[in-house]
């Protein structure tokens, strides 16, 4: 290829202070991008002091990918409406920013939500030609994926605007130019609908290039909500409008999006969305009505349709109100604060326990049939014991394990049918997860037959970790693979004869109720030596653990601890050493949320990572430096 003139060397040649013809100085950053690009390819360890951090996080995400450093294979799609809504949108803020900067070595350039070049301008002969040999050009992604760190594919990944100079580039057939591009987002939703990009040769670079298209996405998304459909306006002036005039909770609903007011933000979870989203698309639904929301509460809905422009059509959207109806006189007063009664034999003071414990309790005073989920050894069945004991001390409690059911369906079933059929007390049903899904839908039978007795049914269902674990990693199976594997889940059709789901917490995502349980544990298995305790150290070794067998784990390794110890005390050295092998980098409850989370998101989009990142609100970036930080390993399929 022979060379284009009017190329500048490149910028690690360049003094350390020039004048764009902007007018504008553009100082070189205080950091030193071309050695730390080499460490970085040699697979050295590169620090915050030699690159920027976002430009580190978005070469470790190139190197994830797998993008060639040394050439550009940008894929070509020249599929693109001319006329859609966001070319629409941009095309007089485009023919405005292309007038102010002729003359200029600038390019212009408009991408969708991918990062795929939808139109492109520039004055500038020279530049043209070398950002056609580069690939920078209409039809082509400029997606990190695909061409690795780039002010296009850089701020898609991160979701907000980023500038790229020369030298930070992950390509070295980038690093002649720079380039500072900003989302565009749908004015209502939020959601990134393209991004508008201004590209210059990497020495006549200007900070002014970072605020021109942050100018430039603003004028755009103003232009968007002005060519918005008739029905999106009517939807966004009902919810505005509501919102003056009602003092109760509100959403609006559409097609692909739904608004909420902070009070119904609070209110509503996801499962209450769906329901939603029902209630509101059947004929009936928007009649006055009750609705149990998935923490047990209860709302009054009042709904009505928007009407789009063609009334007596499709409607524009649905406005529901939402007020919370109180326990005992179904007023409109808030629901009051009660205070949580400690349970006999049961220890735990954090939030999320309490709150568990909180939604039991209401479930069986009110008789409302609970599905108790959790993971295995979370002590599902010693809570629920607990909650009949504090609600009902005198009324009877049958229990029927479903590993019982093994030896035989029928006399289980007859069992369970005969406690349910009685009317009183409490009937517990251990372990649905072990049966077999003819005896599921058998029992779905029964509960249907018995589905109007009075007292309190509460069924136990194990769930486990959303792990695989795999040398000390969590692996996630590959995308074909677990996505061949998924079949409806028999559980459902029982699941749904309950009224309310109460999950039970796992160990790590209550920490600070450990030192309470070690010492109740203790007490209960340390027969005759009430002196005994752990040191300081061995309760920091127990908080720290990851506890994937949760209370149960915990039980059994203090009882291994007691058989160890010398004296009074358990020290750190006499838990279980694969205890003590696995605290090294402990995880907060907090990060072991998260972690959990990404997991099942990973396991639920078969370990597509940008489904699972879309599905959990946070951008692909994020979800790769989660990734590795967590330790989560990903399959072979999916890179």
């Amino acid at each position: 290829m022979e060379p284009v003139e009017s190329v500048e060397p490149l910028e690690k040649t360049r003094p350390s202070h020039t004048v764009s013809p902007l007018g504008l100085d553009r100082p070189v950053p205080h950091l030193n991008p071309v050695r730390a690009r080499a460490h970085f390819l040699e697979g050295e360890n590169v620090s915050p002091s030699e690159v920027r951090p976002p430009i580190l996080d978005s070469w470790q995400r190139s190197r994830f990918f797998g993008v060639d450093a040394d050439r550009i294979q940008a894929p070509y799609n020249a599929d693109f409406d001319p006329h859609s809504r966001l070319a629409t949108a941009a095309r007089p803020v485009l023919d405005r920013l292309s007038d102010a900067l002729q003359g200029t070595p600038m390019c212009l350039i408009l991408t969708d939500s991918k990062g795929r070049v939808r139109e492109r301008r520039t004055g500038d002969r020279a530049l043209h030609r070398y950002l056609d040999d580069i690939c920078l050009a209409p039809g082509f992604s400029y997606a990190e994926e695909y061409v690795g760190t780039n002010g296009i594919g850089t701020a898609a990944e991160d979701g907000r605007t980023a500038q790229v100079f020369g030298s930070e580039h992950f390509s070295e057939r980038l690093q002649r130019v720079s380039c500072a591009a900003a989302p565009i987002r749908n004015p209502v939703s939020g959601r990134v609908l393209g991004l508008v990009d201004l590209t210059s040769w990497q020495h006549t670079a200007s900070p002014l290039m970072v605020a021109l298209v942050r100018e430039a996405a603003a004028d755009i998304e103003e232009r968007l909500l002005d060519l918005g459909s008739e029905r999106e306006r009517a939807a966004l002036r009902a919810f505005l409008t509501s919102r003056q005039s009602s003092r109760r909770a509100l959403v609006t609903l559409t097609d692909g999006l739904l608004l909420a007011d902070a009070a119904a933000t609070e209110m509503l979870g996801p499962a209450d969305h769906r329901r939603l989203r029902e209630l509101a698309t059947d004929a009936t639904g928007l009649r006055e009505q009750r609705m149990l929301l998935s923490d047990g509460r209860t709302v009054q809905l009042r709904g009505r349709r928007v009407e789009g422009d063609q009334p007596g059509g499709n409607p524009a959207a649905y406005l529901i109100e939402l007020r919370l109806i109180a326990e005992q006189d179904e007023s409109v007063l808030p629901r009051p604060v009660v205070r949580v009664p400690r349970l006999a034999g049961i220890s735990g003071s954090s939030p999320v326990f309490r709150g568990a414990v909180a939604q039991l309790i209401r479930h069986c005073e009110q008789g409302r049939w609970t599905l108790v989920v959790g993971e295995a050894g979370t002590g599902k069945h010693a809570l629920v014991r607990a909650v009949h004991r504090q609600v009902a001390p005198t009324a009877p409690i049958g229990v029927h394990d479903a590993a019982d059911a093994r030896g035989g369906a029928a006399p289980w079933l007859q069992a369970v049918f005969r406690d349910l059929a009685e009317d009183r007390g409490t009937v517990v049903l251990r372990h649905l997860d072990l049966l077999p899904a003819h005896v599921l839908g058998q029992l779905d039978g029964v509960l249907r037959t018995t589905a109007g007795r009075s007292g309190w049914v509460a069924a136990l269902l194990t769930q486990d970790r959303p792990t695989l674990p795999g040398a000390g990693t969590d692996a996630l199976p590959g995308a074909g693979a677990a996505a061949a594997s998924r079949q409806p889940d028999p559980v459902d059709a029982v699941r749904a004869r309950f009224e309310a789901e109460v999950t039970v917490p796992p160990l790590r995502h209550r920490t600070a109720d450990i030192p309470a349980l070690v010492t109740c544990l203790i007490s209960r298995h340390g027969g005759d030596s009430a002196d005994v305790r752990c040191t300081d150290g061995a309760l920091r070794a127990l908080s720290r653990a990851p506890w994937p067998g949760n209370v149960r784990q915990l039980e059994g390794s203090l009882r291994y601890a007691e058989a160890h110890r010398t004296g009074p005390l358990i020290e750190d050295s006499d838990l279980p050493p694969s205890l003590l092998s696995q605290t090294q980098h402990p995880l907060s409850a907090w990060e072991s949320t998260e972690r959990d989370l990404i997991i099942q998101s990973l396991l639920d989009h078969g370990g597509d990572k940008a489904r699972a990142a879309k599905a959990l609100g946070i951008s692909r970036a994020t979800i790769y430096r989660k990734i590795t930080a967590y330790g989560i390993r990903v399959g072979p399929e999916n890179g």
